[in-house]
């Protein structure tokens, strides 16, 4: 009896050690993790998991590790234990877990847990909003015009990381971890080596050759990257390392955005910009037009989120405002990062937080004098990818541009791709593509063309029908697409009214269909309401399976295609005063 309890009580001390033991690695693990040492501090939390130790707080630090380095496979692995033990985790999880799958080419699991996310978050103003303005865009869901453009790797890219590309006269400046001189050893945390500032000339879009780093005293032995120049190309600002981290390199990864001056063709006078602080990351600096607004990326306090993106103005004497966060239209819980102001004042950036195809998508939003957001649109395909997509760059005069992206990498490392416009697109097609992709912002009916009272506007601005699922009255992501050019048209002319008109098929009783397509017409118009339309210029009426436009009436077999035909919705113009 003694040997037992002699037993049990060296069991019991072993376990309070070995708990201790794992207590004091998530401790540790936690502390790197806040630091940003993601893949420092995962390395201990998978040690604690190798263990056995079984915790829903464990599998959300492994998953975060694995989703904030953009490994989205690994990641997808740890929120699936998390899932699997039936705990009730934060929102958040849900919306990371769905973008993981997604860019794991799960994109079905995705939108299940994207739907339960909906559900769970209280502020149902922005849950509409990001479902309204970022849609979950897959293959063929509209024909962006980026397909008359050809989409190709740069040959300077390199066997590691090559990104933040920004168009500078004839160079192209970026950063890179992959030009290192030979013998270089010295390797940040990931096991890439550090990244420095490059420049190469621009032939053609596609044709970039030359590289060599920055001239002057720009790079260091740790990071450089993200660069952005003033108007007149003689200012730079770009990201770099603080250098008062310690000899365990603890606080290497907080970011500072740094100035510098052109003189005598090198880049001197570099100096630290007032508004940087040693507890956060300011990152990714972009200039507007003119020069006199700074836009940048930080999780400084006041972030929605994992970091946002935040804005400066630059006042004469080179002085700055205080920090201005852009709001929540643009800004979520997850990441906002890389903005890019174009010529035309427009907002590029990337988000993993709005929604998309899976980790970080390229988003723009239109700015007006003051600078305030418009309405957020994805890019699209083949822009965005399952995968990464960050640091967009156009030349708006030229019609071609960059951007950096980890498709095609079984190492998940970024590249930079040009897009430019192919050879291919037929002559005499005098109409921009790329800016009409961009005028999908503000798609409104040529001013020559009178708007005529009973036409269907869908007819008019060649939308795709609205489709709508067999028995349901969900708007879905393509038909969400195509209301948000109604929505635009509405806007544009504010005296036109509209009857949405929708349909079903023959299928089911008749007065079953003649309730469902009120459901289908109520959803549509309480759509277009939400998106802040007059309630009073939106009618909605339903016609059941009274108006099919083909031969699938009762009794006649019909394919699946034709069906769904007859679940449509119309846009009739019912006043015009234009």
């Amino acid at each position: 009896m003694n040997k037992i309890i002699i037993f049990f009580f060296l069991f019991f001390l072993s376990s309070i050690d070995l708990f201790a033991q794992i207590d004091e690695g998530i401790k540790k693990a936690d502390q790197l993790y806040q630091g940003y040492e993601y893949i420092k501090a995962r390395d201990i939390y998978l040690k604690v998991a190798k263990r056995g130790y079984v915790s829903g707080y464990l599998y959300k630090k492994l998953g975060d590790s694995y989703f904030k380095t953009a490994e989205y496979r690994e990641a997808v692995k740890w929120y699936e234990k998390l899932f699997k033990l039936g705990e009730d985790p934060e929102p958040e999880y849900y919306f990371r877990y769905a973008q993981s799958l997604k860019a794991s080419g799960r994109r079905k699991e995705g939108d299940k847990y994207l739907q339960k996310y909906y559900s769970l978050v209280d502020d149902k103003f922005r849950a509409n909003n990001i479902r309204r303005k970022s849609y979950i865009l897959y293959d063929n869901d509209i024909p962006l015009e980026y397909s008359s453009y050809k989409i190709d790797s740069l040959s300077i890219n390199t066997k590691f990381s090559d990104f933040a590309p920004v168009i500078l006269k004839n160079k192209l400046i970026f950063a890179s971890a992959g030009y290192h001189p030979v013998g270089y050893k010295k390797k940040w945390q990931n096991g890439q080596p550090y990244f420095d500032l490059y420049e190469a000339t621009i032939n053609a879009p596609d044709d970039v050759t030359g590289v060599h780093p920055l001239s002057g005293n720009i790079n260091t032995e740790f990071h450089e990257s993200s660069a952005t120049f003033t108007p007149d190309g003689k200012t730079m600002y770009f990201s770099r390392n603080s250098f008062k981290a310690g000899k365990d390199n603890k606080n290497l990864s907080k970011l500072k955005i740094y100035r510098a001056e052109k003189i005598n063709g090198e880049w001197k006078t570099v100096e630290e910009l007032p508004f940087n602080s040693e507890n956060f990351t300011y990152t990714h600096p972009a200039l507007s037009p003119d020069g006199k607004r700074l836009y940048f990326s930080s999780d400084m306090p006041g972030s929605f989120g994992s970091s946002d993106i935040w804005y400066v103005e630059i006042y004469e004497d080179n002085s700055y405002s205080y920090p201005q966060n852009l709001g929540p239209k643009v800004n979520t819980t997850e990441r906002e990062n890389f903005p890019f102001i174009s010529d035309d004042n427009k907002l590029y950036f990337a988000s993993d937080g709005q929604l998309g195809y899976g980790g970080l998508d390229i988003f723009v939003v239109d700015l007006d004098e003051n600078g305030m957001v418009g309405d957020i649109l994805n890019l699209g395909k083949p822009i965005n990818s399952p995968q990464d997509d960050f640091s967009f760059t156009i030349d708006t005069k030229k019609n071609y541009g960059y951007f950096a992206s980890s498709r095609n990498n079984a190492q998940m490392r970024d590249n930079i791709y040009v897009f430019y416009k192919s050879n291919e697109i037929k002559k005499g097609d005098e109409k921009d593509l790329f800016s009409k992709m961009q005028d999908t912002i503000k798609v409104g009916i040529p001013k020559k063309e009178r708007i005529v009272k009973g036409k269907d506007l869908g007819k008019l601005l060649e939308l795709k029908p609205i489709y709508f699922e067999y028995g349901s009255y969900e708007i879905g992501p393509r038909a969400a697409i195509e209301l948000e050019k109604v929505i635009a048209v509405l806007r544009k002319y504010p005296y036109l009214k509209l009857e949405i008109r929708s349909h079903t098929d023959s299928r089911s009783s008749a007065a079953f269909n003649m309730k469902l397509s009120q459901k289908r017409a109520d959803a549509t118009r309480q759509y277009i309401i939400d998106s802040g339309i007059d309630p009073s210029r939106i009618s909605a009426k339903g016609y059941g399976e009274t108006q099919l436009v083909n031969r699938c009436k009762d009794g006649v077999k019909c394919t699946e295609m034709e069906h769904r035909q007859n679940r449509r919705s119309e846009f009739i113009i019912i006043d015009d005063k234009n």
